[in-house]
This record gives C-alpha cells, structure tokens and sequence, in this order.
C-alpha cells in the first residue's frame, strides 16, 4: 500500500515549505529592524545637531563685545579705546571648525565685520573644483578594480573584500581613538592588551560571517564545526577580558573601566555595521554569481556621483542640515530618478542572453533600495565623523578619504541584496565567466 507513503511525502513536502516561509520571514524581519534602526540613529543625530546650531546661531548673532572691556584676542591684550567691535571667538576645536565652515554661523558673522556675504556662485566653484580633484583618483580606481576582478574573477573578489573589511573596521577604530587621544582620555585607560583584544574580537566576528562561508565552501568542515570555533573564540574574548578588567589597579578604576567599556561599544558597532553587512557579498557572490555584486555596487556608483552632480548644478534646500549640509534635497531626488534610469539597462546589458521576464522588476526594486536607504548609510557615517571631530576616516584615496569613506553605502546595500535574490530570485547561478 503506497497510499500512507504519499501522504507521508507530501507532509515532509509541506513542513519544508513551512519551513521556509519561517527563515524568509526572520529574514525580512532582521533587515526590517536594521533599516528602522538605521533611520532612528540618522534623525536622531540630526535633532540633536540642531538644538546646537540654534544655541550657536544665536550665540554667534549677539557676540558684540565692548572693547572697553579688557578682552584677550588671539594671546593679545586689546587697548580700551572707548570703541565698540562684534568680534568673533577663535575657534580651536575640530569639530566646531569644520562646523563653523560648512553651516550658516558664518554668514551673521560676516556682516557684523561688514564683510560681503558668502555667495552661492563661490560655493559653486569650490564643489566643482572638488569634483575635479575627486575624478581622476575615482577613475583610477575604478578602472584598477575592474583589471583586478578581470584576471582574478570571483576569488579575487572575495579577498578583496576580506582586505576591506580589515581596511574599515581599523579606520573606525582609529577614528574613535584619535578622538579619546585629543580630549585625554588615552592616560585614562590601563589596560594594555586592549589593542590586542579588539583584534581578536574582528578576528572572532570574521570567523563567524566571512570565513565561516569561505571555510565551508572550499574546504570538508561543516558550519557545525566552524560555529564551535567562533564560540570558543567569543568565550576566550569574553573572560579575557573580564579578567583584564578584574586587574585593574587604578585610583581611576571607575573612569577606566567606563573609557574601556566605550571602547569596546565603539569596536562592536564597527564589527556589527561594516564587517557583519559586508559579509554578505561573500555568500552573494558564493551563491548568485560576480554579477549580483557588481551591479548594486555600480548603482550606489551612480547614485552617488549623481546626487554630487545635481547637488552642485542644482542643490539649495538641504536634505539634513545639520547632520549632513553638503547633501541636498535636489541632489537625493536628481540621483533617485538616476539610478532608476540606469538601472534596467544597465542589468540587461550584464545579464546578456540570461535575461528573464523578472529581470526589469530585479532592477527597479535593487534600484528604489539603493536611492531611498544606501544613502543613510552615509549619513550615519557623517554623524560619526562629526561626533569625534574627523573629517575623513582616512587618507588612503586622495579627494574621497579611506575606505569607509568609500564603502559606507555599499555595506548597507549588501544584506539587502543577499535576502532579496535568496527570497525572489528563481533564476540560476551566474558565474564570472558569464
């Protein structure tokens, strides 16, 4: 009797299917609470940096000084001349500098001291002269990159990226550090392996997300066994540092702990936004093919460059004032519209002869994700940036800064492409060849 046999298939056919409408919807729930996450911290960052400005804007209105007044300027003893002068305070902090430069605290100042207001059209021919000294290293870049991943396909990208991702966690850290270095909170901190600790804490997250699937992909271990490996490696950083903390011998044992403890939210912010996100290109391409890459990044390409060319041309109503200024409305709308042009084209001329009926659909929804929620990844970089007084994370790529600079857009469109091609996508693999 053959009868209980379907029946049983056909219930192990449907618990599999159950199955998998459970790990698509954790799935989409993740990037759901990730992408809310995300844009709470962005507009966040932005009311407080504008409660600031409004103190400072006022502050900066009202700074008419009597000279009557002893007053100290610049180390000089101003004589008491019966006149009366709007001065303005000089400005040593990075932070308030880079501010005072990109905001409208100028322009108050200036007409006090009967200087012309800064015009658009000077603006104008500093963003131009900018772009022209952004081109030619991007172009390099570019072109530096597509030899590379020419001759040495997937794996190649694959190291790439295992380069980029030690390239952008070490500048976020050393970003925060330099930060704790200028206001001295460095002499604060006692304990000494804490360079080493935070390496080994990458090196336990890239065994967990980027070498696990490299490891399990081309060599006989299991995820099994690659997940007790990447726990023993969290347990050993786990009492490896509390008994570091333990030993502390300090007068200060309460500011050291809270400087370490910040360090270590600082390094696992990095791990969870830059190396955990980029992860996800690994399993892509592992799975989807070079080309699922490859097209997303050059979307973010795109986008950006287009909403840096409209924001030039065109841009006069800020998009986040105070957590971003340079980025306008005109210019997120201009580089939208962009991208969604490209888009389609674009994918049809990777994909060749392997396009589909859904290859349009692919595009357009890659398309709307990267000009709607990559762009925030840049903003919350900018808020880190500003928050500990750096204008770059660093000086790897001349007129872009390093390589977060670079990637900060790139990482959130990685998980996103990952789930939706696992979820939507029923086409086959392509490879490099293709």
């Amino acid at each position: 009797n053959i009868t209980p046999v379907i029946q049983v298939r056909d219930i192990e056919r449907e618990q599999d299917i159950l199955d998998g409408k459970t790990m698509r919807a954790a799935s989409w729930s993740l990037l759901l609470l990730q992408l809310a996450g995300l844009l709470a911290t962005c507009f966040s960052s932005s009311f407080k940096r504008t409660n600031f400005s409004g103190r400072a804007s006022r502050a900066s209105r009202h700074c008419r000084i009597d000279r009557r007044v002893s007053t100290i300027r610049g180390g000089q003893q101003l004589p008491d001349d019966g006149g009366a002068e709007a001065i303005t305070p000089p400005i040593e902090d990075t932070f308030v500098q880079n501010f005072a430069q990109e905001s409208t605290l100028i322009q108050p100042v200036a007409e006090q001291n009967g200087s012309p207001p800064i015009s658009s059209d000077w603006s104008k021919n500093a963003k131009i002269s900018n772009f022209k000294e952004r081109a030619p290293p991007a172009l390099l870049m570019l072109s530096a990159t597509y030899l590379f991943l020419r001759f040495s396909g997937e794996k190649g990208l694959i190291g790439l990226i295992l380069v980029m991702q030690t390239a952008m966690y070490s500048e976020a850290v050393s970003v925060v550090d330099g930060h704790n270095t200028k206001k001295g909170l460095g002499s604060i901190d006692k304990i000494a392996s804490f360079p080493f600790q935070k390496w080994w804490w990458f090196a336990t997250v890239l065994a967990t997300t980027s070498i696990r699937s490299i490891v399990t992909k081309y060599t006989s271990l299991s995820n099994e066994k690659m997940s007790f490996v990447a726990f023993g490696m969290s347990a050993i950083g786990l009492v490896w540092a509390v008994v570091q903390l333990a030993m502390v011998n300090s007068i200060s044992t309460e500011e050291t702990y809270r400087n370490f403890l910040e360090k270590v939210a600082c390094c696992h912010f990095s791990l969870l936004f830059l190396v955990g996100q980029s992860s996800f290109w690994i399993k892509t391409v592992q799975e989807y093919g070079l080309i699922w890459v490859l097209f997303p990044a050059f979307l973010v390409i795109v986008n950006d460059t287009m909403a840096y060319i409209f924001g030039v041309l065109l841009g006069k109503h800020k998009l986040i004032p105070r957590l971003s200024p340079k980025k306008t409305v005109e210019g997120f709308v201009g580089a939208g519209l962009s991208t969604l042009a490209v888009a389609v084209p674009l994918l049809k001329r990777m994909l060749g002869d392997s396009v589909t009926s859904d290859t349009t659909r692919h595009a357009i929804i890659l398309a709307l994700y990267v000009s709607l929620v990559s762009p925030f990844g840049g903003f919350l970089a900018s808020a880190v940036k500003r928050a500990h007084g750096a204008k770059d994370f660093g000086r790897l790529i001349p007129g872009h800064g390093g390589v977060v600079d670079r990637f900060d857009c790139q990482v959130v469109t990685a998980p996103f492409v990952y789930l939706y091609l696992k979820n939507f996508f029923n086409v086959g693999r392509f490879s490099a060849s293709d």
